[in-house]
């Protein structure tokens, strides 16, 4: 009979020691997915510069991702048409014109943007092009009366 009560406690500490263990050991072994460091803007080689130069001053607020993306794009910047470099820099400049939260909800509304079905997707962009229509067609606006 003591045989078997030391069996049953051997057994019921090793349960406890594996209970206790095993989590604290994955816990050690799991890795965390580090953010990639920033990449420093004197570091981003000239002719990248030279195209992201609108976004030189908010450069060190960018996630290191978004920073990374971005040199990519500009890396491609050459291969693009006049029309598309245009763009791009518009784009750019808008952006950087930006306040922090008005960036939040623009990233927002692209997410619950893309996250629709494609059908949805494409009945909204229509809808928008024919606002973006019509308020081309209206006349201006005046902000002072005609004087009589």
């Amino acid at each position: 009979m003591g045989a078997r009560i030391l069996a049953v406690i051997g057994a019921a500490f090793v349960s406890l020691l594996l209970a206790f263990y095993l989590p604290a050991a994955k816990a050690e072994t799991k890795t965390e997915a580090k953010p990639a460091p920033l990449v420093p803007w004197s570091k981003v080689p000239e002719s990248e510069r030279r195209v992201l130069s609108a976004l030189e001053k908010d450069w060190t607020q960018l996630p290191s991702s978004q920073q990374r993306r971005l040199i990519g794009a500009a890396k491609k910047y050459s291969t693009l048409a006049p029309i598309q470099q245009q763009r791009f820099q518009e784009r750019l400049k808008e952006w950087s014109a930006l306040t922090p939260e008005q960036r939040h909800v623009a990233r927002d509304k692209y997410q619950n943007l893309s996250s629709l079905p494609p059908a949805k997707q494409d009945e909204l962009r229509e809808k928008w092009q024919e606002k973006s229509e019509r308020s081309k067609d209206a006349p201006p606006v005046t902000l002072v009366e005609p004087s009589k």
